[in-house]
């Protein structure tokens, strides 16, 4: 039996995450910047009162980007209009992506090829048309970068 997800997309690439941890999707439109915050930090954004960190996952990649324009006013430019908010290891984060593609279940998840060293891509799914990398959310961040981030906000 397949594994659901959301598949998303970062650039011209696309990801999937178990849809077990995605609480919700939303769109970004009030992004407060962090102050000192790691590079990979977009900052925090208000999810029914409570301070959620944003995580720019083109940074924490390593995927280039057109641009990111995040105002003094917390708005957010045309390439980030939607984050995931994740509930992982009991703590909610949200991550930024570009572009929501679908809800599906993927059968066939190989194991990643080994010149594939990032601890958070768990499988490769191989379609006639596309690639989709398939993540582990929990590896995403290590623990200790999570507790800074819960600190910071």
């Amino acid at each position: 039996m397949g594994k659901q997800v959301v598949v998303f997309s970062l650039g011209q690439e696309e990801y999937a995450m178990p849809i077990e941890v995605v609480r919700e999707i939303t769109r970004l439109d009030n992004v407060r910047p962090i102050p000192q915050a790691p590079a990979y930090v977009m900052g925090l954004i208000n999810i029914r009162g409570s301070a959620i960190p944003l995580i720019d996952l083109h940074s924490r990649f390593g995927i280039a980007k057109e641009k990111v324009l995040v105002s003094a006013e917390g708005e957010v430019g045309v390439d980030h209009k939607l984050a995931l908010i994740t509930e992982v290891d009991g703590d909610t984060v949200a991550f930024s992506v570009d572009q929501v593609r679908e809800v599906s279940v993927l059968d066939q998840i190989a194991a990643p090829p080994q010149l594939v060293t990032a601890p958070f891509i768990g499988g490769i799914v191989n379609l006639p048309d596309r690639i989709i990398m398939c993540l582990i959310p929990e590896r995403i961040l290590e623990k200790e970068e999570l507790q800074g981030l819960h600190q910071l906000a």
